[in-house]
């Protein structure tokens, strides 16, 4: 029994030798490893350099290496077949695993745009914001005096500069979406791009519109404030005139030469709004700036399509359909008192016809827009005419009252066509005439709503009358006693000349969209924006 137990130990420690012989013959081919790895050569290169000598005739220099580093890193004599596959097999996994690989090449996507010709960049030009005597006595725009910097409630945002930050953080993420991408070739929709504003402008009879319009966006890229605003009674006011300049000549946040401009009054407009939807000025008066503002920016969604602008217009336009009046007109500070304005019922509908064209519906939208119809016939007077606040025959806003009907598709309603008759002999003089820049804007806009010779008329004086009378460096100021500031001059007269491609004029008939559409339906352009 004593022998047998003893054999028996000898046999488990042969075996136990033979297990940390095999363990110490790992070990040291993991420290050659380690070593061959670690070793001034690149351990990849050195095993392509093995693989390489394995292969290469016996007794040559590149064998007898091959050789050496396999038994170096094998160890004696007495490892096993297995244990030299095992290191091969290494080798070879090593060498396929760590190959370079390269990642795939992307070519870019070029995406071009229309650069509009170089003009001599013009000096900035202060502007005089200071208001006349006796600006009310023509009862235009009345806005505020105070800018918005001066009255923001900013109770709401402790760290006005974080707020800044995050919402520019959010409207670069926009620009850079993938929609916001795919799109960039196609921003300026409706009938806004280089080809149909050119044929526009030529089909009227005059393409130096078009410079005079270049010229006017220039000044106004020029002379934007660093917040992104432009000077004047209205800030919030006069930035959504100016981005509606902008907008009718398709520029967008993606346009080479006015992106930036472009932006940052977008940026601006959002900045000023409340979470209630208002645009932060004091004053019962900033119903135009607030209108004017809710316009530009619904006009900004519908030619960008960017999804971080349709609650904000939203927001805007719920104001303007709660203030609106049960009679369909609207007054200062949205009151629902008996008196109605008609200078301020303007701006609010030509806001609602905007957000309806841009695709921002909401619950009311439609209904404000037909009670409009009453608020705004609530002030025609019989035989022509539209009054301020009440019937009565006022230059300044028959054309008002005539371009709302028009908007809302009643272009062939008698108080417009009696309206426009009524002034068919009443055109645009630059000195001594009843309209002003106000009234050029709204009749001008009426009047190519209208077509015909009465437009034809209109236009002959109007076009040379405003090219005449554009300064060098691009911006008007009439020097009549009506004008709030320069801002609002150009911005004004930029619009009427930019009136032939802003909208589709409402005497088109349905033949004529049919052949307009024909004609452009398999290119990129798209003529027709929308009917009226």
């Amino acid at each position: 029994m004593r022998c047998v137990l003893i054999d028996a130990t000898r046999e488990h420690g042969k075996r136990l030798a033979a297990v940390l012989q095999k363990e110490k013959e790992a070990a040291m081919i993991i420290g050659n490893l380690t070593s061959l790895v670690t070793s001034e050569e690149s351990w990849c290169a050195k095993f392509r350099r093995i693989l390489r000598g394995l292969r290469a005739p016996r007794g040559s220099g590149d064998h007898k290496y091959a050789v050496t580093a396999v038994q170096r890193i094998i160890g004696p004599s007495s490892a096993s077949t297995f244990t030299c596959a095992i290191v091969l097999l290494l080798l070879i996994l090593f060498v396929g695993i760590h190959r370079e690989v390269l990642p795939p090449s992307i070519a870019p996507v070029i995406l071009r745009q229309e650069v509009p010709p170089e003009l001599d960049r013009p000096e900035p030009q202060k502007i005089e914001t200071t208001l006349p005597d006796n600006h009310l006595e023509y009862l235009t725009v009345d806005l505020p005096s105070q800018s918005i910097a001066e009255n923001a409630d900013v109770t709401d945002v402790p760290d006005a500069m974080a707020r800044e930050a995050a919402f520019g953080e959010t409207f670069d993420q926009a620009l850079a979406s993938s929609d916001s991408v795919a799109i960039l070739q196609n921003l300026r929709r409706g009938s806004r791009t280089s080809r149909t504003i050119g044929q526009a402008a030529h089909k009227e009879g005059s393409s130096e519109s078009l410079p005079a319009v270049l010229a006017a966006l220039r000044w106004l890229k020029a002379n934007q404030l660093e917040d992104g605003a432009w000077a004047g009674p209205s800030k919030t006011g006069m930035c959504g005139l100016a981005l509606l300049c902008y907008m009718a000549h398709g520029e967008t946040p993606a346009s080479p030469e006015f992106g930036r401009t472009v932006e940052n009054a977008i940026r601006y407009l959002l900045y000023a709004q409340g979470e209630d939807g208002r645009f932060k000025e004091a004053g019962d008066h900033y119903v135009y700036g607030h209108a004017i503002a809710a316009y530009a920016l619904a006009e900004s969604y519908g030619m960008t399509k960017m999804v971080m602008l349709k609650d904000p217009v939203a927001k805007a336009i719920k104001v303007i359909i709660d203030g609106q009046q049960a009679g369909g007109a609207w007054d200062y500070d949205y009151s629902k008192a008996d008196r109605r304005d008609m200078s301020v019922t303007g701006w609010q509908v030509q806001a609602l016809k905007a957000a309806k064209l841009a695709g921002a519906y909401m619950d009311g939208l439609e209904e404000a827009i037909e009670r409009s119809v009453a608020g705004v016939k609530s002030f025609a007077q019989a035989g022509g005419g539209f009054g301020y606040d009440d019937v009565g025959n006022r230059p300044t806003l028959t054309g008002a009252g005539a371009l709302c009907l028009q908007l809302v598709g009643h272009a062939q309603d008698g108080a417009v066509v009696s309206s426009l008759q009524a002034y068919s002999d009443k055109l645009p003089a630059w000195e001594a005439d009843d309209f002003g820049t106000y009234g050029w804007y709204y009749m001008t806009q009426a009047k190519f709503q209208h077509g015909g010779v009465m437009w034809d008329e209109w236009n002959k004086n109007m076009l040379p009358m405003l090219i005449e009378n554009q300064a060098d460096d691009g911006h008007w100021a009439s020097g009549t006693t009506h004008q709030a500031c320069d801002v609002y001059d150009t911005t004004l007269a930029c619009l009427c000349l930019e009136v032939y491609y802003r909208h589709l004029p409402t005497y088109w008939r349905v033949a004529e969209l049919q052949a307009q559409f024909e004609a452009v339906k398999d290119g990129k352009d798209i003529a027709i924006e929308a009917a009226l």
